[in-house]
């Protein structure tokens, strides 16, 4: 990558981090960035729990089929947002407001082409994605009627992506936190009443989500227009069609595009495997699947902290600095993981009648829910030293050891649920969490060893 990430989404300027102390910077950064992560994944968790409250193991197993796989389409994408940012970012740090506005212009055009191209080929990817599924299980129609509904959403989700990276990178987190709280909010309120009040079960929870996002979108776009406002005049926006700009916004995102698709691809993976173990394994993996990845946007907060103070060193070339930035960021990460492991252990299971009623869905997800309580102590490393790399903007090193982690979480994957049935899933999602870290570990001594003495 050779754009800069040391500005993505972050709450507070670098002119005032740099007045703080370490720690201090670590939370300032992090704090806002967990709030924005965690409204991120509950649209999916809300769909979850109304209709696995709602309806039978079939419904739960379905819109687990489902939002895997528009889940998995969508998030390709989301180099959208991270390349937006980038961009906006140095554009913002250049006092350069034309090309912020033309920054967000260029995005959106991408983003409106990709989004209509989906709907397009809206029934080849579904095919595609449901054939690796196709275990003969009902919850494929369900699963079904999620997507196709889901994906005629996917130009607003795809807008959104901008919308928010835009916002990020021109440091406007408080507009987006309220942003994506508007869109929880209206979800919940939009879920309830075609889930519960009208019955539509999982069409319904498709259906409100897909509103949610297209309502959230035109919001965020006023926003977007107001900030206009105050930048450049509108003869600035003649710099938008500039190839090399636009060339650079789709290619700096190439490595994030190619980490992102193949983590997703092994998650999607995991979940066909479930699905394989039939409908009430599927179901039960679909709620703890979901609360993993509650925690794994929490945690990202700290890791997102520590790619913008890792960015900083390495920007003034001091390998002092950049130690205490790993150090502060791992040991605030840790401490994070700590606690929630703590109360996951203690208070965790108590959620789970609240995503669903079915007797063997629970007793399945109450067996194996000590492998959630103790994944934020697991995965915190892997996390972090994302954060690590980004900073360091080496976007390489992290396709790679995705790509590693990939090879053995899907070796484990195939090797161990013969014999160890579903807690062969779980541990073939550790061994991918372990080895996501140990390469970047391995590599680490180069990213000081760059700065030079």
């Amino acid at each position: 990558m050779s754009v800069d990430q040391t500005t993505i989404g972050r709450a507070v300027p670098i002119s005032d981090l740099g007045l703080q102390p370490v720690h201090r910077r670590i939370l300032a950064v992090a704090v806002p960035a967990i709030l924005a992560n965690l409204t991120s994944v509950l649209p999916a968790i809300v769909d979850t729990a109304l209709v696995g409250s709602t309806g039978t193991r079939l419904d739960l197993g379905g819109i687990a089929v489902g939002t895997t796989i528009t889940g998995f389409i969508l998030w390709a994408f989301s180099f959208l947002r991270i390349g937006t940012a980038g961009f906006a970012a140095q554009a913002l740090h250049a006092r350069d407001e034309s090309e912020q506005r033309s920054t967000f212009l260029r995005s959106l055009g991408l983003a409106i082409i990709f989004g209509f191209a989906l709907i397009l080929l809206m029934v080849p990817l579904g095919m595609l994605g449901f054939a690796v599924f196709d275990t003969g299980s009902d919850a494929l129609d369900i699963a079904g009627r999620y997507y196709h509904i889901r994906m005629f959403a996917a130009p607003f989700d795809l807008i959104l992506y901008v919308i928010i990276g835009w916002l990020l990178g021109r440091q406007r987190v408080r507009d987006v936190v309220a942003l994506q709280i508007f869109l929880n909010l209206l979800n919940i309120a939009l879920c309830y009443l075609f889930v519960v009040l009208m019955g539509r079960g999982v069409d319904g929870a498709g259906a409100a989500t897909a509103i949610a996002i297209g309502v959230t979108c035109g919001v965020g776009l006023m926003i977007v227009r107001s900030q206009f406002r105050g930048l450049a005049p509108r003869s600035a926006e003649s710099r938008l069609i500039e190839s090399e700009k636009l060339l650079g916004l789709m290619a700096v995102n190439r490595d994030i595009f190619l980490r992102t698709f193949v983590l997703m691809a092994f998650l999607a993976f995991l979940v066909r495997v479930g699905a394989q173990m039939g409908d009430v394994v599927l179901a039960a993996n679909h709620i703890l699947f979901g609360l993993v990845a509650l925690i794994a946007q929490g945690l990202d907060g700290f890791a997102q902290a520590t790619e913008s103070l890792t960015g900083q060193a390495i920007g003034a070339r001091d390998r002092h600095r950049l130690s205490r930035v790993v150090w502060a960021g791992s040991f605030w990460g840790l401490l994070c993981a700590f606690l929630i492991g703590v109360a996951l252990y203690k208070w965790g299971m108590l959620l789970l009648p609240y995503f669903s009623h079915d007797v063997d869905v629970l007793k399945v997800a109450r067996d194996h829910f000590l492998w959630v309580a103790a994944a934020p102590l697991v995965a915190i490393w892997c996390f972090q030293l994302d954060g690590v790399y980004f900073g360091a903007t080496r976007g390489t090193e992290i396709r790679n050891g995705m790509i590693i982690a990939a090879v053995f979480g899907l070796a484990a994957s195939l090797v161990l649920p013969p014999f160890l049935g579903n807690y062969g899933i779980w541990i073939a999602l550790y061994v991918f969490y372990v080895m996501r870290a140990l390469p970047l570990v391995f590599w680490y001594r180069r990213i000081p060893r760059a700065l030079g003495r």
